[in-house]
C-alpha cells in the first residue's frame, strides 16, 4: 500500500495560517513525538507537522503502545509555541476539533472520554497527547494524535481495550488525507480564535460523555472513586466522592463503574 501522506499532498491548497506551515512526512519513525521534540528544541517554527506512515515505537498516554500497520491510521504531531495562559486550552481546540473533523468528515458521532480520548459509541477511535518544555522564549508545546481510521486495533491490544476505526464503523475506507487536511484546517482556526482570546471550554464540555458517570481515576500509585460531576474552566475533572466531598483532579486514566442496582 503506497504512502498517500506526502508532504506535498498534505500543503497542496491547505490554505492554514499555522498549522502545517512546514511539513516533515516520513514512512516510518520511532515516534512522531520524538521528532517533534527535536525539531522545536532547535528552534523549528509553530505549526511544524510531522507525519508517519508508519512508527515503530508509537506511544499514547501513560506511555502505552499504538499499534498502526502502514497505510492505514493516522499518526502525526505538532510543534506549537503557545503562551502560557493558553496552555490549558490546548487540548481543548485538539479534541474540539477532532470532534467537528470526524463528525463533518463522515457524519458520525464522537464523544470525550475526559480529557482527551474520542470515543464512538464506548470504543475509541482516536488520542490525543500534549507534551511540552518551559523554559521562556524557548517553550514548546509538542500535540501528538493518533486516529484508528482504516485499522481497528483492538484484536491486538494489550491489554485488552475496546477500540475502533472511523472504517469499521462506516462500512468503508475514508481517506487519511483528507481527514488530516481537514483536521489541520479547522484546528487552525480554533487555535487562532484562542490566541484572540475566546474560550472553547463550553464546546468542549458539551462533548464530554464523562460527566454524569460513577467512575474510578487512577493516576500513578493514587485513586479516587466518586461522580464525574463537572470540570472547571482549567479543564479538571470535579470528582464527587461517596461522602460528599469534592475533588479536582487535572489528570488520570479514567474507568467507569456500573452503579449498584439499589442505587449506591
Amino acid at each position: 500500500m503506497t504512502n498517500d501522506l506526502l508532504a506535498r499532498a498534505i500543503k497542496d491548497g491547505l490554505g492554514t495560517a499555522v498549522m502545517g506551515c512546514r511539513v516533515r512526512s516520513y514512512a516510518s519513525v520511532s515516534s512522531t513525538m520524538d521528532v517533534a521534540r527535536r525539531l522545536a528544541e532547535s528552534g523549528r517554527a509553530e505549526g511544524t507537522l510531522i507525519v508517519a506512515d508508519t512508527q515503530t515505537s508509537g506511544r499514547g498516554r501513560f506511555n502505552r503502545p499504538w499499534a498502526s500497520p502502514p497505510g492505514t491510521n493516522l499518526t502525526f504531531s505538532i510543534v506549537l509555541r503557545p503562551s502560557p495562559e493558553l496552555l490549558r486550552d490546548v487540548n481543548m481546540a485538539a479534541t474540539v476539533a477532532l470532534v467537528r473533523c470526524i463528525r463533518d468528515m463522515t457524519g458520525l458521532k464522537p464523544t470525550v472520554k475526559w480529557p482527551n480520548d474520542l470515543r464512538i459509541g464506548s470504543k475509541k477511535v482516536c488520542g490525543v497527547l500534549v507534551e511540552g518544555a518551559l523554559a521562556g522564549d524557548a517553550s514548546y508545546v509538542i500535540l501528538g494524535i493518533g486516529m484508528n481510521v482504516n485499522y481497528d486495533p483492538s484484536p491486538v491490544l494489550d491489554p485488552p481495550a475496546e477500540a475502533t476505526s472511523l472504517a469499521s464503523e462506516l462500512g468503508r475506507d475514508v481517506s487519511r488525507l483528507d481527514v488530516l487536511r481537514s483536521f489541520l484546517r479547522t484546528f487552525d482556526a480554533l487555535y487562532r480564535t484562542l490566541d484572540a482570546g475566546d474560550s472553547l471550554y463550553q464546546e468542549w464540555r458539551s462533548c464530554l460523555d464523562t460527566l454524569g458517570q460513577h467512575v474510578r481515576v487512577r493516576w500513578g500509585d493514587t485513586t479516587e472513586e466518586g461522580m464525574a460531576s463537572n470540570v472547571d474552566r482549567n479543564g479538571d475533572l470535579i470528582l464527587r466522592r461517596a461522602d460528599g466531598s469534592t475533588v479536582s483532579l487535572n489528570a488520570g486514566e479514567v474507568q467507569g463503574i456500573p452503579l449498584d442496582p439499589r442505587g449506591r
